[in-house]
């Protein structure tokens, strides 16, 4: 068996190996919650368009 067929030929079902950026295929960073699958760098890119917004917390305790 030569390099060609041993070169990334473990399957990758598991771990972070198997997943990637759906915009940039990065596999660094990446926010998997809601179903998102983007990296944080896309994410912040396209946040807006998907219809997430910034939300800033003032003072709580400001009484």
């Amino acid at each position: 068996m030569g390099h060609q067929q041993l070169y990334w030929s473990h399957p990758r079902k598991f771990g972070q190996g198997s997943r990637s950026c759906r915009v940039c295929s990065n596999r660094h960073g990446l926010i998997r919650k809601y179903g998102l699958n983007m990296c944080r760098q896309c994410f912040r890119q396209y946040a807006k368009d998907i219809g997430f917004v910034k939300v800033r917390l003032c003072c709580i305790h400001c009484n």
